[in-house]
């Protein structure tokens, strides 16, 4: 699920397209908004990811049955794997399937090699050695299982990330988005879930959206008056020689500090350090904590800022 921090995020990728010379707002916007609703498309894309390494693993074995001389694990295979029942709760969801059948042009037996090579590495592994041969496996089990292939064998292979960035360059960047929902999606299920059980929401709440696109408009709208503060509280910097996302991320916590009343101004602060360590650099974070710190007590004494007393995130 997206928080206020991942939509800040996107709020500042837009704002950096805009200063770097796509300045139409309007369509800045636009592009949000679809960048926003296609990280629902990665997460059900990378679900899917986790069935296609199923079906690798029921081709395997077919393929061992069909030999004319298969060894004894070849003729009797064990199926605990692919019957593992996260797969059948991820098969007959109606919203996987949906998807499925509207995006035929993102389907893994397309790309079928990256399901293949994830599952000869699972295979080869201790752990899946260790799940097949175990004596008896409880729900939980087969889940932790799941957990662990994901965790071992998806989330971390670059060949996935390249894939993911080669269709929609702004997936690489929301690719740790979609696999904390994956996660959290199998974490979820228990031995009861069916295809009524239902997958997580991009958005717990739509207002945030309104909160995203207000954002990016505050800090084109009072751009001047941002970067006039700036300018005021960055002792011996020019404002020119500040870096361009680092500028922009304090204009969007001084937006926040003047024109957003419910959001307190110490989690504005928490939230652009942590944005700054993720998309700048350890020292840009310290920089602009400094700024903003001297800033608001600045604006404070001026009585400009003003916050109702029940805050938001």
């Amino acid at each position: 699920m997206l928080g206020r921090r991942q939509l800040r995020a996107k709020a500042m990728q837009t704002l950096y397209a805009y200063y770097r010379g796509n300045n139409n707002p309007r369509a800045n916007e636009k592009n949000m908004m679809n960048g926003i609703y296609e990280i629902q498309d990665l997460y059900h894309l990378m679900l899917n990811l986790l069935l296609a390494v199923k079906y690798e693993a029921e081709a395997s074995i077919q393929k061992g049955l069909e030999k004319n001389l298969p060894s004894a694990e070849e003729a009797n295979p064990n199926y605990r794997f692919v019957n593992n029942p996260i797969f059948k709760v991820l098969e007959s969801n109606p919203e996987l399937n949906e998807f499925r059948e509207k995006h035929g042009e993102l389907s893994w037996a397309i790309e079928s090699s990256y399901p293949s090579k994830i599952f000869k590495a699972l295979k080869n592994s201790e752990e899946y050695k260790k799940y097949q041969s175990a004596e008896n496996v409880s729900f939980n089990q087969h889940r932790r299982f799941i957990i662990r292939l994901y965790k071992d064998f998806i989330a971390p292979s670059e060949e996935i990330y390249s894939y993911i960035e080669d269709k929609k360059i702004n997936w690489a960047e929301d690719l740790a988005i979609a696999n904390t929902m994956v996660l959290n999606t199998i974490q979820s299920f228990i031995a009861k879930s069916d295809e009524n059980t239902k997958l997580l929401k991009l958005l717990l709440d739509e207002s945030h959206l309104e909160f995203t696109k207000e954002l990016v408009r505050e800090s084109i709208a009072h751009e001047v008056e941002l970067n006039e503060i700036i300018k005021n509280n960055a002792s011996n910097w020019e404002i020119d020689r500040i870096a361009l996302i680092d500028k922009i991320l304090m204009q969007m916590a001084l937006a926040e500090f003047l024109y957003f009343p419910n959001i307190p101004p110490k989690v504005t602060i928490n939230e652009y350090i942590e944005i700054a360590k993720d998309f700048s650099t350890e020292n840009s974070a310290i920089f602009i904590n400094g700024i903003l710190d001297k800033s608001l007590k600045d604006l404070t004494e001026k009585d400009k800022v003003r916050k109702s007393a029940r805050g938001l995130m």
